[in-house]
């Protein structure tokens, strides 16, 4: 492979004239970046620039934001880096994730990658018009709107049935005869499950935030293997799978012996289902807040949606003609450059790396920091501008390892194109429906996602021109 750096062979010396990243490892580095990794990043990369040394979560770990940097973190799998989380983390996401060793990486995705795009994802449209529309008739003006609880319930109810082919819309009756009885304990073990991801210490005590965190997951595990040997039960064959759930367990009953072990399709369930539910729960509650501050730019998107919709209804939108609207996809890509989620790639070196005379050692890890690189001004025009015309064809900003809010390389997010599909179509059908402003500014949890406070609250006004 030709590598735009240089790998060094064991006991090779670097080159005299290299030299390492700026800045020395602090021991409060882990605190001050957990508390608020906004101000953490933006103060180093002012002082060191894209590329600086810290000690967060033990060690020596280099942020990068600088292209090159990411694109070499991104790429090293099986050459000269590996996974990097932390063991608590590690833990959580189990054996059967997709954070394995390269070669099971590669493999799993690529079995599991038909569930989140192409013939599959246009399936998953008319039931997200279905729920998004059902839940927005509850949304009300005469009171102001607490936005995330709002925004949560409709990414679970859109959610939980694309991923576990669990029809939510029959209430708790769909979990009869399961180990967890009501939707509102499964979302509960969900956060608890969430808040041990990032535990300091590996303690399987019910003391420590990692420890309930493990106890849920057992519970959750234990969930997901009922609810796969029920379906699995069902004396009716099933047509063509409509679900997340149902192509692991047509493509297991095609090929026994593949991929698709009971073990690797109950963490899938698993974690999908987390990972996609926090994600566009937090995408979708940063966009309604950046849009509640510009009415002009919602002004643009309901030109765009008038121009492609026409008076089409919209339960025959589909994924081409979300394509059509280049505008929309732009408000939801500077929204996540403006309020990234979290890092998106934590690599720990197996060899040391020389890139543009820069000595990364064996043994560091490497974090590409999305708040670092969606804020350098040298690939960014005024980058701490609301600018949605920035990802229009005539500007061309946020090229690959420049904007990173799905990661990038082997492991760039896999439901990325699920989560986009669902955010333009709940946008579509915020921006027929209401008109809405933010009551204040907002804060925002910084750690392990950022998002909007439970307590911020969006003043909703009716639309007349509503479908």
């Amino acid at each position: 492979m030709d590598l735009p750096y240089r790998v060094l062979a064991p006991g090779e010396a670097p080159p005299s004239d290299t030299v390492a990243p700026p800045r020395r490892p602090r021991w409060s580095d882990t605190l001050a970046y957990i508390v608020d990794p906004d101000q953490f990043c933006r103060q180093n990369l002012a002082r060191h620039g894209p590329i600086f040394q810290t000690g967060v979560f033990g060690g020596t770990t280099v942020f990068v934001g600088d292209p090159a940097a990411i694109q070499m973190a991104f790429n090293g799998d099986g050459i000269y880096t590996e996974i990097g989380l932390p063991p608590t983390t590690m833990a959580m996401f189990g054996e059967y994730s997709l954070f394995q060793r390269p070669d099971l990486h590669r493999q799993r995705k690529a079995a599991l990658r038909p569930g989140f795009t192409g013939t599959l994802l246009s399936t998953y449209v008319p039931h997200m018009h279905r729920v998004i529309a059902h839940h927005l008739q509850t949304w009300s003006a005469a009171a102001p709107l607490a936005l995330v609880p709002a925004v949560e319930k409709i990414s679970f109810d859109v959610l939980a049935p694309l991923l576990l082919g669990i029809p939510f819309d029959q209430g708790d009756l769909a979990l009869q005869g399961l180990p967890i009885a009501s939707k509102a304990e499964l979302k509960r073990l969900y956060k608890t499950f969430f808040d041990g991801f990032y535990g300091l210490v590996k303690w399987r005590s019910l003391l420590t935030a990692f420890g309930r965190g493990y106890k849920a997951r057992e519970t959750l595990i234990n969930f997901m293997r009922a609810v796969i040997q029920r379906r699995k039960a069902n004396p009716e064959p099933e047509p063509e799978p409509t679900d997340f759930l149902g192509m692991m367990l047509a493509e297991q009953q095609a090929e026994p012996d593949g991929v698709f072990s009971n073990n690797l399709i109950e963490n899938q369930c698993l974690l999908q289902l987390w990972a996609s539910h926090y994600e566009v729960t937090g995408l979708a509650a940063s966009w309604l807040y950046q849009m509640g501050q510009y009415p002009a730019i919602v002004e643009r998107l309901r030109i765009e949606q008038a121009q492609v919709m026409g008076n089409n209804p919209f339960d025959e939108v589909t994924p081409a003609t979300l394509k059509q609207m280049p505008y929309l996809e732009a408000t939801i890509k500077e929204t996540l450059r403006v309020l990234p989620p979290s890092s998106t790639a934590t690599r720990r070196l197996t060899q040391s790396v020389i890139l543009d005379g820069v000595h990364y050692q064996k043994g560091w890890s490497l974090i590409a920091e999305p708040r670092i690189a969606h804020a350098m001004a040298a690939h960014f025009t005024n980058p701490d501008q609301f600018d949605p015309d920035r990802f229009l064809p005539d500007r061309d900003e946020g090229r690959p390892n420049e904007f990173i809010p799905f990661g990038g390389g082997v492991h760039a997010c896999l439901g990325a194109q699920l989560a986009m599909t669902l955010m333009k179509i709940l946008a579509l059908h915020l921006l027929n429906r209401f008109d809405w402003q933010g009551l204040g500014t907002a804060t925002f949890v910084q750690f392990p996602l950022k998002q909007i406070k439970n307590d911020y609250q969006i003043q909703l006004m009716s639309r007349s021109t509503e479908r």
